[in-house]
């Protein structure tokens, strides 16, 4: 039994020491990659299939872009579609102190 032990605690001491090499070798720095609105400062947290997240990796991979990046252009775009006035400029009212889109109501402008 004493023979037994010896080798698990040889094979952990393995483990360990393989783990330590490869944590060495890896960059650990967390990217505060420079956006359109500054750096990247706050995360989101997504809970995701396997199926989707394989997805989202090889479209980015595929666009040349971070995943990270390529998902905030996403979110951004369909953010954009939901809160900015998508009509077109002849349905806005233009006053010198506001600007009001006409179809949605929205102000846009003062």
């Amino acid at each position: 039994m004493n023979n037994q032990e010896d080798v698990i605690t040889e094979e952990a001491d393995n483990l360990k020491a393989a783990v330590d090499k490869v944590a060495q070798s890896m960059d650990m720095t967390v990217s505060n990659a420079v956006g359109d609105d500054g750096p990247t400062t706050k995360q989101v947290i997504v809970r995701t299939t396997d199926t989707d997240h394989e997805r989202w990796k090889a479209a980015s991979q595929r666009r040349g872009k971070s995943m990270s990046q390529f998902i905030r252009d996403a979110v951004n775009r369909q953010t954009s579609e939901t809160l900015d006035c998508q009509h077109p400029t002849n349905m806005r009212r233009y006053y010198p102190w506001a600007e009001f889109c006409l179809n949605c109501n929205t102000r846009l402008r003062g």
